[in-house]
C-alpha cells in the first residue's frame, strides 16, 4: 500500500515531463531547410502539450510558438507570430496519426512543392505547421480512427484563436489535409459563431474572410452544408477548394466510423462534396479537383502536391489571388 504515493509521484513525474518535452519538442531540430527567399518565415505551431478535451480556454496562452531561423527553430512568444502585417499566411494541419518527426518531413516538403507555382517575385510570405496531438492513443485500426476523429475537433478552438488573430492583419490561406480538415473546419465553424459539442464558442476580434483549401478530407461530404456539423465554416470563407482522390486507400474505409446498420457516410476527401447548390447561399466560389489520376492509391499529401498540374489548378482556382502580388 506504501508504493502507491510513489507510484503516483512517478506517473506525475513522467506526465510532467512528457508535456515538457512537448512545449520544447527537439525532435523538430532535426527537421531544417532551406528558404526560398530571405523573407519567407517558416513556424511550427503546437497543441501537443496541451489538454485535448477539457480547459481549452485556460489553455490557449500556451500554445507553442517555434520559428526556423538559419539551422535551428527558436522558441517565440506568441506576440512575435501575432504582430506580423501584410505577410501572406499559408497554414497547414496535417492528419493523423502523425508523429512529429512524420509532420516536420512531411510539410517542409510541402512547402517547397508549392513553391514551384508561387512566383519568384514572392519575397515575403508565412509558411505555418499546424502540429496537433495526432498520435496514436489506442490499438485497433478502427478505435484508433474514431479516436483520432473525436480528437481532432476540440482542436478547432486552438486553431481558430490563431486563425483569427493572423487573418486580422494577413491574407490567411487555411489547408486542412485528411483529419487535420476537421480541425481546420471546427475551426473556421466556430470563427463564423458555430456550435461545437466538443468545444467552448469563440470570440473572434476579425471578420476578415480567409481561403479553405481541403486536401482528401476526412469529413462527411455534406458537413459544411449550413445546418450540418460544420455548416457556420465556409462563411469564414471568400473562396473554397476540395482536392479529392476517388481511389484514396485510407479514406475508402471512412465509413467505418460508424457503426454497422445505420447510415455510413463517405468522406469529402474520397467522393467529393455531396451537393454544390447545397452551398450556393454562401455566395462565394467553391470548387472541386479529383486527383485521382496523380495520386494515385495513395493518402499522402505529397503524391498532390509534387504534381505540377495538380498544383497549377490549385494555384489557378485558390492561391493565386492571395499569393499573387501581379
Amino acid at each position: 500500500m506504501r508504493k502507491q504515493p510513489l507510484l503516483a509521484v512517478l506517473l506525475l513525474l513522467f506526465i510532467s515531463s512528457g508535456r515538457l518535452l512537448a512545449v520544447n519538442p527537439t525532435t523538430i531540430q532535426k527537421y531544417i531547410t532551406d528558404l526560398r527567399h530571405a523573407d519567407h518565415e517558416i513556424w511550427y505551431l503546437t497543441t501537443r502539450q496541451l489538454p485535448q478535451y477539457e480547459n481549452l480556454e485556460q489553455s490557449v496562452g500556451d500554445i507553442g510558438y517555434y520559428k526556423m531561423e538559419g539551422k535551428a527553430w527558436n522558441k517565440k512568444d506568441a506576440a512575435e507570430f501575432n504582430s506580423a502585417e501584410d505577410l501572406d499566411t499559408m497554414i497547414v494541419v496535417h492528419g493523423s496519426p502523425a508523429t512529429v518527426s512524420l509532420v516536420s518531413e512531411v510539410c517542409l516538403d510541402v512547402y517547397w512543392h508549392i513553391q514551384k507555382v508561387i512566383p519568384e517575385s514572392k519575397t515575403r510570405m508565412r509558411f505555418v505547421i499546424w502540429s496537433w496531438p495526432a498520435d496514436r492513443q489506442v490499438t485497433g485500426l478502427v478505435k484508433e480512427f474514431r479516436d483520432q476523429a473525436r480528437r481532432a475537433q476540440p482542436q478547432g478552438y486552438y486553431l481558430g484563436h490563431v486563425i483569427d488573430q493572423c487573418r486580422a492583419k494577413n491574407d490567411t490561406v487555411l489547408v486542412g489535409y485528411s483529419m487535420g480538415a476537421r480541425v481546420a473546419s471546427c475551426a473556421l465553424h466556430l470563427l463564423a459563431g458555430g456550435k461545437s459539442e466538443f468545444a467552448p464558442t469563440l470570440k473572434p476580434i476579425s471578420n476578415k474572410k480567409v481561403s479553405y483549401l481541403v486536401v482528401a478530407g476526412a469529413i462527411n461530404r455534406d458537413w459544411l452544408e449550413p445546418g450540418q456539423h460544420f455548416g457556420e465554416a465556409l462563411k469564414s470563407t471568400n473562396r473554397f477548394l476540395n482536392v479529392y482522390n476517388s481511389t484514396d486507400p485510407l479514406l475508402k474505409r471512412y465509413p467505418k466510423l460508424y457503426p454497422k446498420g445505420k447510415s455510413r457516410p463517405e468522406a469529402t476527401g474520397y467522393k467529393g462534396l455531396y451537393s454544390h447548390a447545397n452551398l450556393d447561399d454562401f455566395g462565394i466560389q467553391i470548387d472541386e479537383i479529383n486527383v485521382s489520376a496523380a495520386a494515385g492509391k495513395s493518402h499522402d499529401i505529397r503524391y498532390i502536391t509534387r504534381d505540377i498540374e495538380t498544383l497549377k489548378k490549385i494555384w489557378s482556382r485558390l492561391l493565386m489571388p492571395v499569393f499573387d502580388d501581379n
